[in-house]
């Protein structure tokens, strides 16, 4: 099952789901989908991963996708920046401390793509309330 998963959108709830059904989890968009016509910034923009990306040494990117694997999840990256693609497989020789888990996991959770652009009044959904059954 491939789903939108950062750490500003953790799926914990559809995580826990999956693992009891046997469901294998695949994280989308890790680091919010930037430059995409859905995607934002706010994961790249955030504060507490920036301090841990300082802590570290590392960029955002790798502390997102590291994260995503400390969960036990597969995760899809792109890129065509081939120093990109270098940095997205330097996550496996280091690991976030139990404080920095932490701070992420009480990071304010927010979905990257809220849905917008499948509402319409003339439509199913009339708002994204109407779309999701979880929390937006």
């Amino acid at each position: 099952m491939k789903v939108e998963m950062s750490p500003l959108w953790q799926q914990k709830k559809l995580r826990e789901f999956c693992e009891k059904k046997g469901i294998y989890f695949t994280a989308y968009s890790p680091l919010g989908a930037r430059g995409t016509l859905w995607g934002t910034n706010q994961v790249m923009d955030c504060e507490i991963l920036k301090e841990i990306t300082e802590a570290k040494g590392k960029t955002v990117a790798q502390v997102c996708l590291r994260w995503v694997y400390e969960q036990g999840v597969s995760v899809l990256v792109k890129s065509f920046n081939k120093e990109r693609m270098k940095e997205n497989l330097d996550i496996f020789d280091w690991t976030l401390c139990p404080e920095e888990s932490k701070k992420i996991d009480q990071i304010p959770q927010q979905k990257g793509c809220p849905g917008l652009e499948f509402t319409s009044d003339q439509g199913p959904y009339k708002s994204v309330e109407e779309l999701w059954d979880e929390k937006i």
